[in-house]
């Protein structure tokens, strides 16, 4: 039998094995492809980007005869990136005349959603806005209320060190998508996913250049890279694997959706640890402006960086840059996208950026602490990285000025008073809303560390006083000018612990008017009046104040052993400062999603839980202690403005207080020492001094409410605190509720001598 081999069965079966080979790879390649495709739809479904938590001061509110200093708006606007122009044309201008600023406000989203661009003119008389008017249609229009954009104060990274912005396909111009295609993939729509030709082109090149020289990536390919695939080595099996998700996304999805998710996904540039992705951020990022409201050579750039974020990194290599971007505006001009005239324009303008990263940082890290914890408590039914937009009361550009000058202020303390170690904080609240308008808490502004404003639990002295005092002028008994005991008192304590207060001056005045104790911190007197109208009274004033932890049962809680956070303090004395008006106190405003859809709106409704004419008696003896009390230092230094306040100092001279409040703000300060040692500073030297050098930073309104019916100003005798019935002898005038007017004295005659 031959032994030679049929070279005919020897090609069959080698030709069956190549079969089985080649039958095995395409069912092997099906399957990789069904579990790619369920992986794609799977990343592809639901939310695609963890997108950052962006938080907004409030926008700047504008109405006829709101109280608003012409320089005030034109600060804000600067701190707002505008620019001041003798004509303003575009989005993103101001100019000033002598008697009302034009602004041409930029689009943005709101707590309401898409806010238009508006050519607004505000006229001022006196510090207040005196006419508002809007441009429509060539024609200016009074208008009752209008806003600028509220600042971005901080976007809060993800765990994937990517920022974005979310936008959708119908909100950018068709000219930009027109550009884009043009230079990364004029095929994009003729299509599917990949482009053969070109990666074989780009592959022969890139094998005889021994390197990377060309790229034949399509849009979609860019996308399942930048989107899908996490793994950035370069290697050719990456490249099959990224043709098969491109193949994939073309066949699932459309090519609106694709290019939507491109433009939102694309790397353009890096902010300091984190990502800067989609154009849409990146414009704001390098321009300071909307995606929308780009000029085709502002845009161009943004298309350029595409090819090479840092090889084309405009702040580094602006050179780069520029040449690049001249290449997509030749590109755009020459497929009609933009004209001749245009190209000329654009490619002879230097690039201009309007980078600055600490916008793009958080700022004010202690106000920033508050909106993260109550943003951890608020129902909102969104995930945390789903691109969620909160808006806050935050004033900016109070908080920035006051930032810098705490921090001086503290200074000042230290070498002054030879202190060391001094700290403290500020809040203040806005008594038209109760949204917290600027917060420090520290004197190091940019450490986001421990927040004295949250967390320090300090006595609070004097502070409680007001306390005491609005709970006795509640009662019939007592009005300003009633008479109280200046005499000592001692308890016990159940405990056999005897109690002796004393007033600060050790002085004793037998009888003082109730507006004097109060106006001059008298100790005596405020344990004397305590006592008699009962320390559940007391309490029961301080709840409805707004105080929520324990309060201790003993009489030294009415010279202040009390322990509070200033935010407490400042929450404790906005119903004094707003007159018996109670507003919730609250950082947040509003959160939307990434549209300006709303989620949740904080509550914002105020209650009345004083009598006003009781609360006007109280305020007006707190205005007085800024006249001739213990803060008289505020009459001298800021003459003509009328505040109202109250010092604290504690026991052994451990923490300085100081609230004062005027027509719009109510503010506490705190200054003192994290290991509670002694800073020998009194609520006047420390705490007011600082609230002193913060009035300088605002054009601040006098307390001016208006006088209730009920109320009159009389003339009470300071010996016996009687009301007399016209100006006789040693005498001062007070507001006093009628009713309680029960005797007036009469002034002697000349007849009465005869």
């Amino acid at each position: 039998m031959s032994n030679d081999v049929d070279p005919n069965q020897v090609l069959k079966s080698g030709s069956y094995r190549a079969l089985k080979v080649v039958i095995f790879i395409l069912v092997c390649l099906a399957f990789y492809t069904l579990y790619m495709d369920a992986w794609v739809q799977k990343r592809m479904s639901g939310q695609k980007w963890d997108t950052p938590v962006q938080v907004f001061a409030r926008p700047l509110s504008l109405y006829n005869h709101k109280f608003l200093p012409k320089q005030e708006l034109v600060d804000e606007l600067k701190l707002l990136g505008y620019k001041s122009t003798s004509v303003v044309s575009e989005p993103g201008q101001y100019s000033i005349n002598q008697s009302f600023v034009e602004v041409y406000r930029r689009s943005y989203i709101g707590f309401d959603g898409l806010v238009s661009p508006q050519k607004l003119r505000i006229g001022f008389n006196n510090n207040r806005i005196a006419a508002l008017q809007i441009l429509v249609e060539q024609q200016w229009q009074a208008e009752s209320l209008a806003y600028v954009e509220p600042l971005l104060i901080s976007r809060q990274a993800t765990e994937s060190k990517e920022d974005r912005e979310i936008l959708d396909l119908s909100t950018i111009p068709e000219w930009m998508i027109d550009a884009l295609l043009v230079v990364e993939d004029k095929n994009f729509y003729h299509h599917h996913g990949v482009a053969p030709l070109a990666i074989v082109r780009a592959l022969f090149a890139n094998i005889a250049a021994g390197r990377k020289v060309q790229g034949g990536s399509t849009i979609t390919q860019q996308l399942a890279k930048n989107l899908l695939l996490n793994d950035n080595r370069k290697s050719y099996f990456r490249k099959f694997k990224e043709a098969i998700i491109a193949l994939i996304l073309d066949y699932r999805y459309s090519k609106d959706a694709i290019l939507e998710a491109y433009f939102n996904e694309i790397y353009l540039g890096q902010n300091a640890s984190r990502g800067v992705h989609g154009f849409a951020l990146a414009s704001k990022f390098y321009f300071n402006q909307r995606l929308a409201d780009l000029t085709p050579g502002q845009f161009s750039m943004l298309v350029a960086i595409v090819k090479g974020p840092s090889y084309y990194n405009p702040i580094r290599h602006p050179e780069r840059v520029q040449e690049r971007r001249d290449l997509v505006l030749q590109l755009m001009v020459s497929s009609n996208v933009i004209s001749r005239d245009d190209y000329q324009q654009y490619v002879d303008q230097p690039i201009k950026l309007s980078v600055n990263k600490a916008k793009h940082r958080a700022r004010f890290p202690s106000y920033l602490q508050q909106v993260d914890r109550e943003l951890k408590q608020l129902d909102v039914v969104a995930p945390l990285n789903s691109g969620l937009m909160v808006f806050t009361g935050l004033d900016p550009l109070l908080q920035s000025r006051y930032e810098s000058l705490f921090s001086k202020s503290i200074g000042k303390l230290e070498s002054g008073y030879k202190q060391k170690d001094l700290n403290g904080a500020v809040v203040s609240l806005s008594l038209e809303n109760g949204t917290i308008s600027a917060l420090i808490g520290d004197k190091n502004n940019a450490s986001g560390g421990f927040n004295r404003a949250l967390d320090t639990q300090r006595n609070i002295g004097s502070l409680v006083k007001p306390a005491v005092y609005l709970t006795a002028l509640n009662e019939p008994d007592y009005h300003l000018g009633s008479l109280l005991p200046d005499k000592k008192i001692s308890m016990k304590s159940n405990q056999g612990k005897l109690w002796e207060p004393t007033n600060y001056d050790k002085k004793l005045r037998g009888e003082v008017l109730l507006f004097d104790a109060l106006s001059q911190s008298l100790n005596l007197p405020t344990v004397h009046l305590g006592m008699d109208v009962g320390l559940n009274s007391v309490i029961s004033t301080l709840r409805k104040m707004g105080v929520e932890q324990q309060i201790n049962k003993y009489p030294s809680l009415l010279l202040g052993a009390l322990p509070m956070s200033p935010l407490q303090v400042a929450e404790t004395f906005q119903p004094i400062a707003n007159f018996g008006q109670k507003f919730p106190v609250r950082a947040i405003t509003h959160v939307t999603d990434n549209n300006g859809i709303r989620l949740l709106t904080q509550n914002e409704d105020s209650q009345i839980i004083f009598d006003y004419a009781t609360s006007y008696e109280l305020a007006y003896a707190l205005t007085q202690v800024t006249k001739i009390g213990t803060a008289k230092r505020l009459a001298t230094e800021h003459k003509g403005i009328q505040f109202g306040g109250k010092t604290g100092t504690t026991d052994d001279l451990r923490d300085s207080w100081f609230v004062g409040f005027d027509q719009n703000k109510v503010t506490s300060v705190w200054v003192g020492k994290d290991d509670n040692s002694p800073i020998n500073l009194t609520g006047s030297q420390g705490a007011l001094f600082i609230f002193s050098q913060l009035q300088s930073a605002r054009k601040a309104e006098s307390v001016n409410k208006p006088k209730p019916n009920n109320v009159e100003f009389r003339f009470i005798e300071k010996e016996t605190g009687q009301v007399l019935s016209d100006e006789c002898g040693e005498n001062v005038s007070l507001p006093v509720r009628v009713d309680k007017i029960t005797k007036i004295k009469d002034c002697p005659s000349l007849f009465d001598w005869l």
